[in-house]
């Protein structure tokens, strides 16, 4: 290899650093990286939009890219991190009021009810509670949770604007008059007829076979002590006594999982309810 060619060899080493050198720097200037992340945001990527954000040095980030990283944190499930996140934006900041909503969205989906309403307190004005506020209402739906003394309906449906009142009208009225079914009463029910408090219950046809088995039983027990077949008598005594202690039993059980049904089918209308209306936070214009 001659001396020429190992200049030229050196030069173009050089030069291609140089040039790798450079377009690091400039994948790695504040700008570039806050575009890069917007993309990921705006794109519902919010593991690597929080990753991008947080690579930008604390003290040039601002309050805008502090929101949209605690947004993240929020929407990937990293509750904690999020809500410390939100809560270090300045009290001056234009986010501030913002950061408020999306605090106590978390502490809903943390299940957080009674934190929800403290933090409420400590930061919110309560004569503020019949305004249409984001906060207001998350404030009033978190006692649709719990297991607190719901407010009246006059006040509590009052911040929620027509199109939000009628549903939120129908799921008080679920929670404060549950259409639930007493266990106890179906068990007695169940103990002067079989079958009854299955029917009770809602289980019409069950209750029917229930009253149909055990009188079938019951009958064909004294059927065979009047024609002196006592061990066919005492065994069909034993089956009737079997089913009918089942029967009382099945109503008690049937009462529960009506309510666990009516629970659970509460609890998801209200979950979708919520979730159509973003917890009642507006939508952002980062990604317009």
């Amino acid at each position: 290899m001659t001396k020429l060619t190992l200049i030229v060899l050196s030069v173009t080493s050089f030069v291609y650093a140089q040039t790798i050198d450079s377009n690091s720097s400039v994948l790695h200037r504040k700008e570039n990286i806050i575009k890069f992340a917007d993309h990921l945001f705006c794109e519902k990527d919010y593991l690597r939009s929080a990753n991008e954000y947080l690579r930008i040095d604390e003290a040039l980030r601002g309050d805008v890219i502090d929101f949209k990283i605690a947004l993240s944190l929020s929407a990937i499930g990293d509750y904690s991190i999020a809500k410390n996140t939100f809560g270090q934006i300045n009290e001056s900041s234009a986010y501030y009021s913002l950061s408020k909503p999306e605090i106590m969205k978390i502490f809903f989906l943390e299940e957080e009810y009674s934190e929800l309403r403290k933090y409420y307190s400590a930061h919110n004005n309560l004569s503020l509670l019949q305004s249409e506020s984001p906060e207001s209402k998350l404030y009033f739906v978190s006692y649709l949770k719990d297991n607190e003394n719901i407010p009246s309906l006059q006040d509590f449906t009052r911040p929620f604007n027509l199109d939000e009142r009628e549903e939120v009208n129908f799921l008080h009225q679920m929670k404060a008059d549950p259409p639930s079914k007493s266990p106890i009463t179906a068990s007695i029910l169940s103990a002067l007829i079989p079958g009854a408090g299955k029917i009770y219950t809602g289980e019409i046809s069950d209750g029917v076979i229930a009253l149909i088995t055990t009188g079938l039983f019951a009958f064909l027990a004294y059927d065979n002590f009047q024609a002196d077949h006592n061990f066919r008598a005492w065994l069909f005594t034993g089956l009737a006594a079997m089913f009918y202690a089942g029967n009382i039993y099945g109503s008690y059980s049937s009462a529960q999982l009506y309510n666990a049904r009516i629970k659970f089918e509460f609890n998801l209308r209200l979950d979708s309810f919520l979730k159509s209306k973003n917890y009642f936070i507006p939508p952002y214009e980062f990604c317009e």
